[in-house]
């Protein structure tokens, strides 16, 4: 279906696309031409909501026409270029990035940047970290929020644009749970600090160490389930829920033997000693 609207000097236009989703559903994408070719696109869930977004956009690019308003001839990669030179930031990927929209969005005019169409250049990395992805649309957000400096200011006589459609992009939610591993540095230090303190403590670090069991699985492990003949521990609270045995290593035994119990009480039953271990350990020694 095309919607015709003449001008002097040009011609504008829109036609309503039918689109058949790979999920069965419909919608209706409204594109506006302009000599031929297209300039703007928008896509919706009503046939009549594509036609009355059609129809409002050439109304109102004809009452800007006859208001002498003039609209936005700056293109994205003018956009960048004027950006980079304007940063003054220390982020060294930042760089890469900007040329990576550059390359995505280059000749598009700033005006037609929707945030459909930043969410189709954001699909490619949608396979990637979360972080990854909210990095690349931080930093469009960052270039288009400049444009919106740009027009604000009252020296600057050329149109840019009004409002940042990156506003209307929603960020991936991150896993900010952070796996922390000592390093051959910090494990010595840790191990001196810990036998200062003495005790239970400094055998309960010891065995972290050198067997790997989880801070849970520690807390729980009781006399019974330690084989002091050979040299293994029994977790039957595992993270996956199957039992396993956990071979203890000689010099972690000798430490353990110190301590021998018979019976079905807990290694470490002590609140102070099955607290967690205090980062500022690794500043000890």
């Amino acid at each position: 279906m095309f919607f015709l609207f003449k001008e002097e000097a040009q011609m504008l236009n829109f036609h309503i696309r039918k689109i058949i989703l790979k999920n069965g559903d419909t919608r209706y994408r409204a594109i506006i031409t302009k000599s031929g070719k297209d300039i703007k696109s928008k896509t919706f869930r009503r046939k009549a909501d594509a036609k009355t977004w059609g129809t409002r956009t050439i109304l109102d690019h004809q009452e800007n026409e006859a208001k002498g308003i003039t609209p936005c001839a700056v293109t994205f990669s003018r956009l960048a270029d004027e950006y980079m030179q304007w940063w003054t930031g220390k982020d060294h990927d930042r760089a890469r990035l900007v040329l990576w929209w550059e390359q995505s969005l280059g000749k598009i005019l700033l005006s037609d940047i929707t945030p459909e169409l930043i969410r189709g250049a954001l699909k490619a990395k949608k396979s990637l970290a979360p972080a990854t992805y909210n990095k690349h649309l931080a930093v469009l957000s960052a270039i288009l929020d400049y444009a919106t400096l740009q027009q604000e200011d009252d020296s600057v006589l050329e149109q840019y644009i009004e409002e940042n459609p990156c506003k209307r992009v929603r960020s991936l939610r991150v896993d900010n749970k952070i796996v922390r591993y000592l390093s051959d540095e910090e494990k010595p230090r840790l191990l001196k600090a810990a036998k200062n303190i003495g005790g239970k403590f400094y055998l309960k670090v010891v065995m972290a160490l050198t067997t790997g069991m989880r801070k849970g699985e520690l807390e729980g492990l009781r006399w019974k389930d330690i084989d002091f003949d050979n040299g293994l521990a029994l977790l039957s609270d595992t993270k996956n829920g199957a039992p396993r045995h956990t071979p203890i290593p000689s010099v972690t035994m000798d430490e353990l033997k110190k301590y021998r119990e018979i019976g079905n009480g807990l290694l470490f039953p002590s609140s102070t000693v099955n607290a967690d271990l205090n980062p500022q350990l690794f500043a000890a020694g």
